[in-house]
């Protein structure tokens, strides 16, 4: 798309959807720090840093499936149980995140300037409301959500409820994340996207998705949406 064709685009955007972890916030820690407790519960290896941030991105069941070992990962059912444990023992560790630099000031920004601004995570939903309201102004979002029962990123069915919600069009609205996920769930959508090359996949990872605008950190994406 042409940087001018762009640019229109993104002036007219209502909705701002962001995703959490490695976009808003480093959680990766808390995240890591989870799995591990879960993991030594049955008495799997611990996962690393590198090895927890390679498995976001799908879900918290789809992270623990990938953090077990290959045999176990086939047992539908135990993966099942090591989840749940995962999903209670996060509560201990969850905290251990930290708002990205720049982040919070690009945010109040983005809210003065006009635009609605949302999360989406594939993250639990409790702990992503959790979240939200610790690391950030409970004023700050119009919407915040998480993973349910409802289908998760890349299928674009909560985002497009979000923007029904708020009498929106996806045209109106814009993904922002750090994942192929995020980018993939945009396209879905019919929604525009924005790749942030600051989180847990990599630069090539998140070019190679082709996202209508890319930034390299959070104050970049005041120049993608400008006062208006």
């Amino acid at each position: 798309m042409r940087q001018k064709e762009t640019e229109k685009i993104m002036r007219t955007a209502a909705l701002l959807i962001f995703d959490l972890d490695g976009t808003l916030a480093d959680t990766l820690e808390g995240i890591r720090d989870g799995v591990n407790l879960a993991m030594e519960r049955y008495g799997y290896p611990r996962r690393s840093t590198e090895e927890v941030r390679c498995a976001i991105g799908n879900g918290a069941r789809e992270l623990i499936r990938r953090s077990m070992p290959k045999e176990a990962a086939r047992d539908t059912e135990l993966v099942g149980r090591v989840f749940a444990d995962y999903d209670r023992l996060y509560e201990q560790t969850f905290r251990h995140s930290h708002v990205y630099e720049g982040m919070a000031e690009t945010l109040a920004v983005l809210k003065e300037r006009g635009y609605l601004l949302a999360v989406l995570s594939n993250k639990q939903d409790a702990y992503v409301k959790d979240l939200a309201a610790e690391l950030f102004d409970r004023e700050l979002f119009c919407l915040v959500a998480g993973q349910t029962d409802l289908p998760k990123k890349p299928d674009p069915a909560v985002p497009l409820r979000m923007a029904q919600s708020l009498g929106l069009a996806p045209e109106q609205c814009v993904m922002i994340g750090d994942s192929e996920v995020d980018i993939r769930t945009a396209k879905n959508a019919g929604m525009r996207s924005v790749g942030c090359l600051w989180g847990y996949r990599s630069r090539e990872a998140i070019l190679a998705e082709n996202a209508d605008v890319t930034v390299s950190k959070p104050l970049d994406l005041l120049s993608v949406f400008p006062a208006r």
